[in-house]
């Protein structure tokens, strides 16, 4: 019984992930073909259907771009470097369409420090960075385990020389995760679609 569960719910999701492929490549088809307006109705769908990408990000920009949409575009470059934000095609794109925007505004600056600590935890996802923290945590504990058990001297202090600096970089990882996770979930900034807009300071 429980096979046949698996079996079903296997392929439900082996059909899903075959519309979506399908979907997205006749998005493709029309952007190729400069139908951009059925080319974002349809990278809009699947994102609205809960579907994340890279590409379905970027692919979504450039056709909002192409229609003159420069807000929808925006949106769709930062949620795509926001994945990989090592992507240079977005990057470009996003500079070319801020760049458009009609009020310029600088974004505040930031100390050294916090733009070199954001260069570090972009170079991976959340992800990677949370499997080496847990792999560096095994290793810190394989280590204290020669430290503890071992028969020599010269293991014993490997042993414990290794774990510290595991341990080190276990938190040092731990930390990228977590500011990495919470960059990609941040929803505290906006785009504003509307000509003007009353604010306090």
């Amino acid at each position: 019984m429980k096979q046949k569960l698996y079996i079903l719910l296997f392929s439900l999701f082996a059909g899903v992930l075959s519309v979506q492929a399908a979907s997205m490549a006749q998005a493709d088809s029309a952007y190729i073909a400069g139908n951009y307006q059925q080319a974002a109705q349809q990278y809009q769908t699947l994102i609205d259907n809960g579907m994340q990408g890279v590409d379905l990000y970027y692919n979504a920009g450039n056709a909002y771009f192409r229609m003159g949409k420069i807000a929808d575009a925006i949106i769709q470059y930062e949620r795509a470097l926001r994945l990989d934000a090592t992507h240079a095609d977005a990057k470009h794109n996003l500079a070319f369409a801020q760049a458009m925007t009609v009020d310029k505004i600088d974004p505040v600056g930031t100390i050294f420090l916090v733009n070199w600590w954001k260069a570090c935890y972009r170079l991976a996802s959340a992800d990677t960075w949370a499997y080496a923290s847990v792999g560096l945590f095994l290793l810190c504990l394989v280590c204290i385990t020669v430290f503890v058990f071992g028969k020599s001297i010269a293991w014993r202090k490997t042993g414990f020389s290794i774990a510290i600096v595991a341990l080190l970089f276990t938190i040092i990882t731990a930390l990228c995760a977590s500011s990495r996770n919470a960059e990609v979930t941040d929803t505290s900034v906006a785009i504003i679609y509307v000509p003007t807009v009353t604010t306090k300071s």
